[in-house]
Order: structure tokens, then sequence, then C-alpha cells
């Protein structure tokens, strides 16, 4: 983290159990006081709090908590419970983005977790604290004592979350409250000693969340000697959690990575069933591609609409700036269509059609597995065998197909050639549990590399496209087709260049460092 505060005094914290009277907790911890000190109670509050995450749970791996409380908004210290920074904030929304808050260090550091995701509101907790000064021998506060009720909001205070109580000394006065704290532990009315992380955990835990529970990443540990078969289905389970995980967050119009997680899970599926040849009885698949394949084309449009709102701030960075007010009319037209078509798909993700397809395939993934067939022919060979032979295959086809894209190679070839580095990818990405990490995981970042440059030309391409189609409708807004044309120029201008680059970078992809990785990778594997 790029500001953490140092030389910060630790917070220790205590859990209480349900035996200890919290009206006589202030005495019991007397008795464990040297003779000479003292506790003096000097406020006590209540407050609401709220805490905040993305779906991905991005600031909990930073190792930070996003709290709310009065009209402060905090990024606190996962580990010590310490405030990082904090800003004003009013509101107390079910989701918000960093741009709703004033330029500052914690607008910066929201940043830094996510550009794309939005801010969920986990959970809100009610809180009654009661403040004490640790006094010394001197009558001098040597630390703060804070005893703190944490209720789930609306219930009764009958239903507490937990009880506990921290200290936090002043500085200077480290050793002294570590003596104390070991008075503490010798306290058998005293509760466990825990941290700030495992208080949050037990927040997030009662409130109904799993912390990390999400991630659109395949984590899961494929047997290399199951049958493929068994591998796949897991996988397929994989992807279906995944839509499912992510249709409330569309419904709720979050952000736009619910949609983009679905319709990846949507691809993989589709990846799985067609490429895994003979695993599957095609007669039986066949019909769910082709429902997949109209579920994914219902979300194009809603997609499309979210990337060019996405790049908003690109394209008006590329125009001068007496061109740039006009071009809020392109944007507004798009917010409009977003509107009517997440409507659409949404009454779709409600609809009986909808269930039923989507139990239709949560039933047949948990039909028996195939004996070797006719109509499922590897069925039954072993996954990692099987891998090597299909990885083989998609590798020399990328190979060859790349080594046929000139310099004047049409949007549609490169578009081609993107697929076939998409489908390689998905099956690295399938079977990555399988090899050593150490081989696969160099093979899977050259190829990624590969794909965002070529994936630049050919999106490039796609908005050129678009934007042409809108200027043969806008003809009659002068300053809306200059601002639209100059747009135009300069994405073509990025276009070239991006071409230029995805040709040197398929040069050092197509070379003897990656065929080797490639080799080692297959070769390495014991079959």
């Amino acid at each position: 983290m790029s500001f953490l505060r140092i030389n910060i005094p630790k917070t220790v914290y205590f859990k209480l159990d349900g035996t200890v009277a919290l009206e006589t907790l202030p005495e019991s911890i007397q008795h464990s006081l040297p003779v000479e000190w003292s506790l003096k109670q000097c406020s006590s509050l209540e407050e609401r709090r709220y805490f905040y995450d993305t779906f991905q749970w991005q600031a909990f791996d930073k190792e930070t908590v996003i709290v709310k409380k009065k009209n402060l908004l905090s990024l606190v210290n996962l580990n010590t419970g310490h405030e990082i920074t904090s800003a004003p904030f009013k509101e107390n929304p079910a989701s918000f983005f960093p741009e709703a808050l004033p330029d500052c260090k914690l607008k910066e550091e929201l940043y830094s977790y996510s550009t794309l995701r939005a801010f969920i509101k986990l959970c809100s907790i009610h809180v009654f604290t009661r403040l004490y000064q640790l006094l010394d021998e001197n009558k001098k506060t040597i630390a703060t004592l804070s005893l703190e009720s944490l209720y789930p909001a609306g219930n009764s205070k009958e239903k507490a979350l937990i009880h506990f109580f921290s200290i936090t000394p002043n500085r200077g006065y480290e050793k002294a409250i570590a003596t104390f704290e070991g008075l503490l532990k010798e306290n058998s009315l005293i509760g466990k000693r825990f941290d700030y992380k495992a208080l949050f955990l037990s927040i997030i835990n009662t409130s109904g969340h799993n912390v990390d529970d999400y991630s659109p990443k395949i984590r899961l540990q494929l047997d290399p000697n199951a049958s493929i078969h068994e591998s796949a289905i897991r996988l397929l389970k994989f992807t279906v959690s995944i839509m499912r995980r992510n249709e409330d967050g569309i419904r709720k119009n979050i952000d736009s990575e619910f949609l983009h997680d679905y319709r990846v899970a949507i691809r993989r599926t589709r990846s799985i069933l067609k490429q895994l040849k003979g695993v599957f009885d095609a007669g039986e698949t066949e019909y769910f591609l082709n429902a997949f394949r109209d579920l994914g084309k219902r979300t194009n449009e809603l997609r499309d609409s979210d990337v060019y709102l996405l790049r908003e701030g690109t394209y008006l960075n590329y125009l001068p700036p007496f061109l740039r007010p006009s071009l809020g009319l392109f944007f507004n037209e798009i917010e409009n269509v977003r509107r009517k078509s997440h409507k659409q798909f949404c009454s779709y993700l409600s609809s009986p059609e909808y269930h039923s397809f989507l139990l239709k395939w949560e039933t047949y993934l948990c039909k028996p597995s195939y004996t070797t067939s006719k109509e499922a022919p590897n069925a039954s060979r072993a996954t990692l065998s099987f891998a090597v032979d299909t990885l083989k295959k998609a590798w020399k086809k990328v190979i060859r197909h790349g080594r046929l894209i000139s310099k004047e190679a049409t949007d549609a070839e490169l578009h081609g050639l993107r697929i076939d580095c998409k489908k390689l990818r998905y099956l690295l990405e399938f079977f990555a549990s399988v090899f050593p990490d150490k081989t696969i995981t160099p093979v899977i970042q050259k190829l990624k590399k590969l794909q965002e440059q070529l994936g630049d030309v050919v999106d490039y391409g796609v908005q050129l496209n678009f934007l042409h189609h809108q200027l043969t409708v806008m003809a009659a807004d002068k300053l809306l087709a200059a601002s639209t044309g100059g747009l135009m120029a300069s994405l073509f201008q990025h276009q070239q260049q991006a071409r230029l680059k995805f040709h040197k970078t398929f040069c050092a992809f197509d070379n003897e460092e990656t065929n080797q990785l490639f080799h080692d990778l297959l070769t390495g594997a014991e079959l």
C-alpha cells in the first residue's frame, strides 16, 4: 500500500464470550491492572458502520477494509485496524465507483484496487462503544480501552454479533501495555486475544458472506488420471456456477464486469463442448451448443454498449477540446441503447424459457459418466493424455494460421486468428492444473501478450466500422459528424500502430524460445 502509516502503536483485541457480563467487565479488567493503575470512563457512543468491497474482494486482497461511519469513508489496515486514510462521504449507497469521491488519496487507492468494479455494500452493523482511559500511577493517560458491542443493523441488542474490547497504547507506553496484556491473559474472566482481521472476518461471515468466495478464474485442481469426461463435467459445472453467480449483479446493474464474466463463462462452456472432441455425444450436446450460442447473442448489444461507455474518457482525449462536447450526444445515444438492452436481457433472465434451459443443462451435467462408446470414444481417456494431444493440435493451428497473416491482412483474417488464439488460451486454462506451474505459466503469459496485441487491432476495426455506420445516420448534425470523423481518424492511426506491434509480437511468439517452452510443457508431462 502506497501510504501506510508507520510507527503507530498496535491495537490489541480481546474477544468476549457469552459468559462475561459487560457491566462487570471494567471491574474484571481493573483486577488485572497494576495496583497504581486505574480505568476512567470518558464517553460512550452509538453509530452505524457500513462495510464495502468489490464482488471479487479486491480491497481485502490488498489487506484493506473499506468502512463508512458517520459522514466519513475510511480505509483501514486489515492487520492492525488502524485507519490509513479517509474522505468525506455522506451517502450510504448500495454500491459506488471511486469517481463519486472528491480527488484525494482514498480515491486514488480505490482506483488501484479496481478501475472497473463497483464497491458494493457488504453489510451494515450497529455499534455501541464505551471508551475508557487507562491511567498510570501519575494519573497520566497511557492507553485507550474501547469496549464495543456489534449488532446486525435493525436487530435487537440481544442478538449481538460479537462483544470485544481493544487496547491502544499511547506512544512511548507500548512496553508497559505489553506487560498489562500478559496480566490480562491470566484473567480467566477475559476473553481470548484476537486481531482486527479476525474481527472483520467474524462480521463478514455472520452477515452471510465468505471472503474471497468468488473468482472468474478456474481454480479447479483436476486429477490427471481421471477420465477426461469427468474433468470436463467439473469444468462445465464451474462455468455454469459463474453464470449463476453473476445473474443478480447483471439485474441490479452494479457494474459491467458481471456481464463480462457471464459472457466468458458462456464462451468457455461452448469451447469445452466443441474442442474436447469425442468426449461427449455430439447428438446430445448440439442442442446445448446452439442454445449457449443464442444466449451469448442476446448479450451482444448490451456488452457493446458497455465497452463504448467504458471508453468514453479515452475517446474524448483523442479529440481537441472544442470537439469534445458534441461527442456527448453520441454517448447519450449509447446510454439509451444500453438501458433498452439491459431491460430486455433482464426480462429474459427472469423468463421461464431461461430457467428451463439452465435447469436442463444442470440436469445434463449430473448424468452418469460415459463409458467408451461410438458416440464418445474419448470419454474414458486420462485427462493428462487427452490434454497433451488437444493442446498440441491447437498450438499447431495457431502457428500455422499466424504465419499466413500478412501485413495487408484484413480485419476478418485477423479476427480468425484471434479466435484460434482464444481457443488455445481456453484449453491452457482448462488444463493448467495438470501441468507444472513452471512450464505452463510462461506459455500462457506469452499467448496472453499476443492476444492483447491482436485484440487491439481487431477492436479498433470494430470501432471504426461502428462509427462509420453512426456517421451515415448523423450527417444532419455537422458538429457531431466532425467529432465522429476526428475520432475515426485517431482510431485508424492507433489501429495501424497496433498492426505493426502485432506482427512484431507474433514474430517474438513464433520463435525457438516459445517453441521450446511448449515442447517442454507437452513432453515434460508424465503420461
